[in-house]
């Protein structure tokens, strides 16, 4: 079943920038239940461009593949929020994306069992835009 354009409205949009096709289906389920759409890219342009195009509410960066953080500064420095995650053992990882800026790091064990919450207290509201 997708989504009937009938249907109350989504809470809002969530852009991911993940090239795990499984995982992707994975927080798909999620954020649909929570009441969002999600759109996946998988390269930083297209990201840059979707934000644009889109206005989302959030923004989630799965690093467990590089990332080019030059690239998403543009992201960076703007209101949208973004929340990036990967292996708890990507130390410069982490250490890389926190330097360029984001909201949040998490191991993706915590991105998976704490997405709702994360998606509560980083997402921006839409409510009156």
């Amino acid at each position: 079943m997708d989504q009937n354009p009938a249907q109350e409205p989504t809470t809002g949009t969530i852009v991911a920038l993940s090239r795990d096709v499984f995982f992707g289906m994975r927080m798909r389920t999620t954020i649909r239940q929570l009441g969002y759409t999600i759109e996946f890219v998988k390269d930083e342009a297209p990201l840059l461009e979707k934000v644009a195009e889109s206005d989302p509410t959030l923004v989630f960066v799965d690093f467990n593949q590089p990332v080019n953080w030059e690239t998403l500064a543009p992201l960076l420095a703007s209101d949208t929020p973004v929340v990036a995650f990967s292996s708890h053992t990507n130390v410069d990882g982490f250490r890389a994306a926190k330097a360029a800026g984001v909201n949040r790091t998490v191991s993706n064990g915590d991105f998976s069992r704490t997405m709702p919450d994360l998606i509560a207290k980083y997402g921006r509201s839409r409510a009156g835009s």
